[in-house]
């Protein structure tokens, strides 16, 4: 019984399968973060370029939509950097301290996103709460006084 109690055969093993239960939604959780901060950042960079150039034009927001769908929310062969609907884009005019805002949304499908059989309910093995989430940025710049 002695030998039994003093054998360490497997101990590594179950403590890996320990730590795995803990490190595996860790990084899942990081890879998701990380997917959607960087959406976040390409969806800031859109709203700003937007301002700049409702600043360049004084304010007139012609062209400013296109622009940011066909130049900045796209890459260089003309694809969309973002999976499913396409982002919006919502320019608010001068307002009384001649500010202009551009806000750009997109909905975010997480990649651990719940799946649904054919009656509606969900599939096991899925993550709670991860349905469609809306990720929104938003810039406000400043133009020179109306003439």
């Amino acid at each position: 019984m002695k030998r039994l109690h003093r054998d360490q055969r497997g101990l590594a093993a179950v403590e890996m399968a320990i730590a795995m239960v803990l490190l595996v939604p860790l990084l899942l959780i990081l890879v998701e973060a990380s997917r959607a901060l960087t959406e976040y950042s390409q969806l800031q960079n859109a709203a700003m370029e937007g301002a700049r150039m409702l600043a360049r034009q004084n304010g007139e927001t012609g062209g400013v939509e296109d622009y940011i769908k066909n130049t900045v929310l796209t890459d260089a062969s003309g694809k969309s950097l973002f999976d499913g609907a396409e982002p919006t884009v919502t320019i608010s005019p001068r307002d009384a301290n001649n500010n202009v805002t551009v806000q750009v949304d997109h909905d975010y499908n997480p990649s651990f996103m719940p799946q649904y059989d054919a009656s509606g309910n969900p599939t096991p093995f899925n993550l709670p709460g991860s349905d469609t989430l809306t990720i929104s940025a938003k810039t406000t710049m400043a133009l020179p006084a109306a003439n």
